[in-house]
């Protein structure tokens, strides 16, 4: 009796031994898979918030700039929207090369965020085009194309191979303010339609 007695305590402590290694296993494993969710959770997040940048200069990509617009229309929130061209951006890439092409493009969505608030959509909507999402209305955005002008509009300073070459930069703009009801392609249609009759003008 005593020896079976004996016998069932070492087993008893060697099964405590045992369930506490267990324990701690699951543990460090428990921390271990954690710490690997939340890397892959923080480059799933990194991923998404590149999959929304235009790679060039920063600013929104049209896919970005397209969910803010459909959001503010589902809201049914009032906003104004800004499209801007480059003028003659063609004969920089032709005379100065693609780099000083991208070095303008660069340099202008450098100097168009900065005339904005941090609550306004600024985005790249293609090429030389520009499109900005307001949360304003239509008087207060054409106060804002007056500061671009101002502001944004002017000389910059590119390479052009070994020398520095100044060109000057401005746009066609086009506003138009979101009217009740209204689909985001008319809206968009609208807008392009402002841009080029100043474009013309």
């Amino acid at each position: 009796l005593t020896k079976i007695r004996q016998s069932l305590v070492e087993s008893a402590a060697q099964l405590k031994v045992c369930v506490e290694k267990m324990t701690e296993d699951s543990r460090q494993s428990v921390t271990q898979l954690r710490a690997e969710v939340s890397t892959y959770q923080a480059r799933l997040e990194e991923s998404e918030r590149l999959a929304l940048r235009d790679c060039l200069t920063g600013l929104d990509n049209r896919r970005k700039v397209e969910q803010e617009i459909h959001s503010r229309i589902q809201q049914g929130r009032a906003f104004t929207v800004m499209l801007l061209d480059l003028n003659k951006f063609k004969p920089i890439n032709d005379q100065l090369g693609h780099a000083a092409g991208d070095a303008v493009l660069k340099q202008f969505s450098t100097e168009l965020k900065t005339i904005f608030r941090n609550t306004d959509i600024v985005g790249r909507w293609g090429g030389d085009e520009f499109l900005v999402v307001l949360d304003c209305g239509l008087s207060q955005a054409q106060a804002q194309v007056g500061r671009i002008r101002e502001w944004v509009f002017g000389e910059y300073s590119v390479q052009a191979g070994e020398t520095s070459r100044k060109v000057r930069v401005e746009a066609a703009i086009g506003v138009a303010p979101w009217k009740q009801g209204e689909a985001m392609e008319d809206l968009l249609k609208r807008v392009d339609e402002a841009m080029y009759k100043d474009k013309r003008r």
